[in-house]
């Protein structure tokens, strides 16, 4: 007696272990959306796809409620009298009305998209002369066309971290200050001045001519070494404003070269992350569909040892006795 009431109890707390679970994994499989629906169907006979004339004292279309993939279905049978016994799938139906000859039933089926068996018998009353008894089989056929399909359930992936793209700062080319050349002022030589003799005579024309020619000879040789320092001064002007020219055309060159960079750089990170977030997702997919598996192998293996186990003890103690 102990044994039995360990064993009840035992099978118990696996099936309401067992329930939910199964109930979960049944929800990702499902087919259809849950919901309330109008559903048309026909009647056919047990070994054929002939209608049964049984589908004149039926009303179509059905109501069906989905959840789960588990459909219960509510059908109005006409002339209620006649119907004396309507079994789905082995089962009685559930009278849910009756009023004016008419009988409202409904049934639970296990998969509306698949023929559903069912057996009836109908005593035809009520009309002299016309006497119909018979059992027989039929086939109740749902056209769940117009039944939505399930949502499907995505793995949540955390959301990733923005990253910031790294921008290396402009830093403009400094200016590099304007030398200007040094300009030697050219003092001019200042004129002889001829001192005046002390005594007007002794001056003869000789002398005068001399000083002339002196004088002609330093000016010409002053205004030459003019012209020498003032070209010189011109030229090294030009070669250091073309010397700061190419010096800022290079480093706007490697700073347009560095921006690019940086968007290229930028690109292959955004390119990474979307690749590391497919990875993610489908890894989480192939986790959720092992665990599952997995869980219910252990399960049933649980079961398997626990039954072995009691059943080992219930023989022991039946062997001792």
């Amino acid at each position: 007696m102990k044994t039995k009431t360990l064993f009840s109890m035992v099978i118990v707390m696996l099936l309401a272990f067992l329930i939910p679970v199964m109930g979960q994994i049944h929800a990702a499989n499902a087919k259809y959306a849950d919901g309330d629906y109008t559903v048309p169907f026909s009647v056919l006979k047990a070994t054929s796809n002939e209608e049964s004339a049984t589908v004149e004292y039926m009303v179509s279309p059905a109501k069906v409620k989905m959840q789960n993939d588990k459909a219960t279905v509510t059908v109005t049978l006409n002339n209620s009298s006649w119907w004396q016994s309507f079994q789905v799938q082995g089962r009685d139906v559930q009278v849910v009305s009756e009023a004016n000859d008419r009988r409202v039933v409904k049934f639970d089926v296990a998969d509306i998209s698949q023929p559903v068996n069912a057996k009836i018998h109908i005593i035809v009353t009520g009309i002299p002369g016309f006497d119909y008894d018979n059992k027989y089989d039929i086939r109740l056929v749902f056209n769940t066309s117009s039944f939505p399909p399930a949502p499907v359930q995505t793995p949540v992936t955390p959301p990733a971290k923005e990253t910031k793209p790294v921008t290396k700062p402009v830093t403009k080319p400094a200016a590099k200050p304007e030398v200007k050349p040094e300009v030697k002022q050219v003092q001019k030589p200042a004129g002889q001045k001829t001192e005046k003799p002390a005594e007007k005579t002794d001056v003869t024309k000789n002398e005068v001519a001399v000083n002339k020619s002196e004088t002609a000879s330093k000016s010409a040789d002053t205004e030459k070494d003019e012209k020498t320092v003032s070209t010189s001064t011109e030229k090294g002007v030009s070669d250091e404003t073309e010397d700061v020219s190419n010096d800022e055309e290079d480093e706007l060159i490697a700073s347009e070269e560095e921006k690019e960079e940086a968007a290229d750089e930028e690109i292959e990170t955004e390119i990474e992350e979307a690749a590391q977030e497919e990875a993610v997702a489908v890894e989480v997919s192939d986790e959720k569909d092992s665990s599952n598996t997995t869980l219910f192998i252990a399960l049933a293996v649980g079961f398997a040892v626990v039954a072995g186990g009691i059943a080992y003890v219930a023989m022991k103690k039946r062997a001792r006795k």
